[in-house]
C-alpha cells in the first residue's frame, strides 16, 4: 500500500510539473518546456495507470470507488486522448490549457488517495468494465473537444480585435481546430452510447428495476447523450460551424461535469458508484 501510494504522490507530481512547463511554454518564456511536458505527462499517466490497474487486481475489480480513482481514470481519458492527437502533431499549444485541467482534476481528488471503500456494485465482469471504461473514454474525449472549442473561440475573438500575441501564435488554426472538434465530438458520441447501451445491460444483469430508470444519474447520463447528438448532428450540416458550434461544444462539458459530479449535489442516486465532493457518483 505505502509503495501504491508513493507511485500515485509521483503521477500527480508528474503532472503539476507537465502542467507548470506547459504553461510557460504557451505563454513564450520557455519555448522548449512543452516537449518536456509532454514527457512528464506520459511518465506520470503510466505510474497512476499502473496503480489503478494494481488496485483494481488486489480487490479483483475495476478502480473507479473512490474519488481519487475516478479523478484519476478521467484525468487519464483526457490525457491518453490528447497524446494520441499529439503523435498526429494536431494539438500544438493546447497543451498550456488540457494539462493544467488534468493536473486540477487530479488535485481535486488528491485527499481521498489511498482510502478504501466497499465496493456497492452487485454485477462485476465485463459488462461493469464495458460500461466505467466507454464513460471515462466519452468524458475524456468531449472534454479534449470542448477546450479545443474554448481555444476556437478564443482564436476567433482574437482575430477579429486584431490582438494578436505569443499565445496566438502558438495555438493551433481555426481550421484545425473546427476540424479537431468535429472529429472528437463524433467519437464521444460513439462512446457515450456504447456506455449508456453497456449500462442498461448491467442494470438488467443485476436485476435492477424502475429505480434505476427514474435515477437522477440516468436522466442526466441521457440528457448529455442528447446534447452530443444534436453536435453531431449540427457537424453534419455544412453551415452549421465556427462560432455558434463551438459555444454550444463548451456548454456541453458543463453538462458532462453536472453528470459526473454535480448530479449528486442536489439529488440522491442509486447510481452510487464513489463519494466526490460530500456526494455519490460514478461513470
Amino acid at each position: 500500500m505505502d509503495i501504491e501510494l508513493a507511485v500515485a504522490v509521483l503521477g500527480v507530481a508528474c503532472y503539476v510539473a507537465a502542467a507548470l512547463l506547459a504553461l510557460v511554454s504557451l505563454l513564450g518564456i520557455r519555448t522548449r518546456g512543452e516537449r518536456a511536458s509532454f514527457a512528464l505527462l506520459a511518465v506520470g499517466g503510466a505510474a497512476l495507470a499502473g496503480v489503478l490497474v494494481f488496485g483494481g487486481a488486489r480487490c479483483a475489480s475495476i478502480s473507479v470507488f473512490n474519488r481519487f480513482d475516478a479523478m484519476a481514470c478521467y484525468a487519464l481519458a483526457l490525457s491518453g486522448a490528447y497524446l494520441l492527437l499529439t503523435a498526429f502533431r494536431y494539438t500544438r499549444g493546447i497543451g498550456g490549457i488540457i494539462i493544467p485541467y488534468a493536473a486540477i482534476v487530479l488535485l481535486c481528488g488528491i485527499s481521498a488517495l489511498g482510502k478504501q471503500v466497499a465496493l456497492p456494485v452487485p454485477v462485476q465482469g465485463p459488462w461493469l468494465m464495458a460500461h466505467v471504461l466507454t464513460a471515462y473514454a466519452a468524458y475524456g474525449v468531449f472534454t479534449l473537444a470542448s477546450i479545443c472549442a474554448a481555444v476556437y473561440l478564443m482564436q476567433d475573438s482574437s482575430l477579429k480585435r486584431k490582438r494578436f500575441g505569443v499565445v496566438w501564435e502558438r495555438l493551433p488554426s481555426l481550421e484545425t481546430l473546427d476540424h479537431l472538434m468535429s472529429r472528437l465530438v463524433g467519437l464521444a458520441f460513439l462512446l457515450f452510447s456504447i456506455a449508456i447501451i453497456a449500462g442498461f445491460i448491467l442494470v438488467h444483469a443485476s436485476g435492477g428495476g424502475d429505480e434505476w430508470f427514474t435515477d437522477p444519474k440516468v436522466g442526466a447520463s441521457v440528457a448529455t447523450w442528447i446534447l452530443l447528438a444534436v453536435l453531431v448532428h449540427m457537424r453534419a450540416s455544412v453551415d452549421r460551424h465556427g462560432r455558434g458550434v463551438a459555444l454550444v461544444t463548451v456548454a456541453g462539458l458543463a453538462c458532462l461535469l453536472f453528470t459526473f459530479i454535480g448530479v449528486h449535489s442536489i439529488a440522491g442516486s442509486v447510481h452510487a458508484y464513489l463519494r466526490i465532493f460530500g456526494g455519490l457518483t460514478g461513470p
